[in-house]
């Protein structure tokens, strides 16, 4: 599984969540400082996330960006 394949995945999300092309990025740097914080994925050991945390850290972000509107 390549770096390629995470980012399709993650625009697949995008897509599916109806994200700008602004949001799209801003999800990317989002799942980025989730995986620094220490609240990466589980499919493999360096914290990348399955499909289905990919789709639950999307609503996480939507969330944070719709109370800080």
């Amino acid at each position: 599984m390549g770096k390629k394949y995470d980012l399709k995945q993650v625009d697949s999300i995008s897509k599916e969540f109806r994200m700008s092309a602004e949001l799209r990025n801003a999800f990317g740097i989002f799942l980025e400082e989730e995986k620094r914080n220490g609240y990466g994925g589980t499919l493999n050991d360096r914290g990348d996330f399955t499909y289905g945390e990919l789709r639950q850290k999307a609503k996480e972000f939507l969330e944070d960006i719709n109370h800080e509107i």
